[in-house]
């Protein structure tokens, strides 16, 4: 476990400790006053307070067990641990929640008698403002480490808030006889818990069943691995939620001729661009199987355009056109061609590499070929473009050999001199013959 995934953890745990105090202190407050002024909603509020204590402890255990470090019965970790302790959150909240219905029920019929109702108004006071400030703290850091259970927790602290303005406004009727408005108001509060403890159950269940945990998250990994110039297609995302993080993996299809070393490379990018871009996943696999699609975009260097009577130009860096073809091989035809002049074949040097700029942008999957510079080859190959061996002088029999699969793949390059050295020794040696014809004519002079 990772310095900043033990920092959340332990952060979860101190906060659920502050909120299992303060709920302790409210709930000891409330029942005591509660007993001694004769209040029965203060006293079922006392009890509501005090499955508020027995659910924070539930979630401070369930975030220290999640700190244990993966071992071999658990190699996935105990993070679980917090979506089990969620689990019994909802289970008191729903608890404690039927029971304060019940009680309303019983109390549509009985005005209670207040012995102490300013202290009693008063302890309902404060317990709404520290529940409201007690919320906002939960949530803050629930949401900062997504921990479950703290936001599970706030949800309840904010009930609390409004629960205790209605204890406090049914005492403060009750103290001026008003009847059936303690019952009423205690079976709101417990319909209010009810809805709580609902969800609270609903997330926690969905997420001890791996269900995914958010269409954003996943809207934003299809994003990732679709921006990856490597990746042609991919299926079986697969998000689920263990405690505060989240797990994945996806199946990713790269071209057949791209090495194992080259697709590790591929996979460990997307998967480090994923954990970089969203901290709330810890760890994501991912699968590489060998993409074949039906159709390919192919590009051949041309001498003139000729349709598919075009003739192969050796030379692809000089090449004069090129000629880029959609071939479908299911239907094993030419399903769209166009063709483009050549702007880099005047070009002293490195007119290969600015040819495959050129080709690049073109969005192609392969190029045909006599022969292709070590340059060329390289930025071809980082750029995920097949290339074949031409086989066949025109175009025409090039892609009909290429439906046959009968051309082989290029998987070096030619070595060829630097094209400066290439340039350099044809200036050498028109500088020798001008020299060798000077001599020549001078001794012709001579002889005369």
């Amino acid at each position: 476990m990772d310095s900043d995934k033990q920092n959340k953890l332990k952060q979860g745990e101190k906060v659920a400790a502050v909120s299992i105090l303060t709920s302790l202190l409210l709930s000891v407050s409330k029942a005591i006053i509660g007993f001694f002024a004769g209040s029965i909603v203060l006293i079922t509020d006392a009890l509501h307070s005090g499955a508020d204590t027995m659910t924070g402890f539930a979630s401070w255990f369930g975030l220290k067990i999640s700190q244990k470090k993966p071992d071999e019965r658990f190699p996935y970790g105990y993070y679980k641990a917090e979506n089990l302790a969620t689990l019994v959150v909802s289970g008191f909240i729903l608890y404690v929640a039927f029971e304060l219905l019940l009680e309303g029920y019983s109390k549509l019929f009985i005005l209670s008698q207040l012995t102490r109702p300013f202290e009693a108004l008063g302890i309902a006071l404060v317990s709404s403002v520290v529940s409201y400030f007690l919320s906002r703290y939960l949530r803050k850091t629930g949401e900062k480490i997504n921990s479950q259970s703290l936001i599970a927790n706030s949800n309840e602290r904010r009930v609390d808030i409004f629960s205790s303005l209605i204890v406090f406004i049914a005492i403060l009727l009750t103290f001026l006889k008003v009847p059936y408005i303690e019952g009423i108001i205690t079976m709101i509060i417990s319909i209010l818990a009810l809805k709580i403890g609902l969800t609270t159950a609903k997330d926690s269940i969905f997420a001890l069943m791996d269900v995914s945990p958010s269409k954003e998250i996943e809207k934003k990994v299809k994003g990732i691995i679709n921006s990856n110039a490597g990746i042609e297609d991919f299926e079986e995302l697969r998000l689920r939620k263990a405690g505060p993080f989240i797990f994945g993996e996806v199946k990713v299809k790269i071209r057949k001729f791209v090495d194992v070393k080259r697709a590790h490379e591929i996979a460990d990018s997307i998967e480090n661009k994923i954990k970089n871009e969203i901290n709330d996943i810890d760890s994501f696999t991912i699968h590489v199987e060998p993409y074949e699609a039906e159709e390919q975009k192919i590009v051949i260097p041309i001498i003139s355009n000729k349709g598919l009577d075009s003739n192969i130009m050796k030379n692809f860096g000089r090449a004069n056109y090129f000629m880029f073809l959609t071939v479908n091989k299911k239907e094993r035809k030419v399903a769209f061609r166009y063709v483009k002049e050549n702007p880099h074949k005047e070009k002293l040097v490195k007119a290969g590499l600015a040819v495959v700029n050129f080709i690049v942008k073109e969005k192609v999957d392969a190029l045909i070929a006599g022969e292709v510079g070590e340059i060329s080859f390289h930025t071809l190959r980082d750029n995920l473009i097949d290339i074949y061996k031409a086989k066949g002088k025109t175009v025409g029999a090039n892609i009909d050999n290429l439906l046959k699969n009968k051309l082989g793949r290029i998987t070096e390059p030619k070595k060829v001199e630097d094209e400066k050295q290439v340039i350099s020794k044809k200036t050498v040696q028109k500088e020798t013959i001008q020299r060798g014809r000077f001599r020549r004519g001078r001794g012709r002079r001579w002889q005369r």
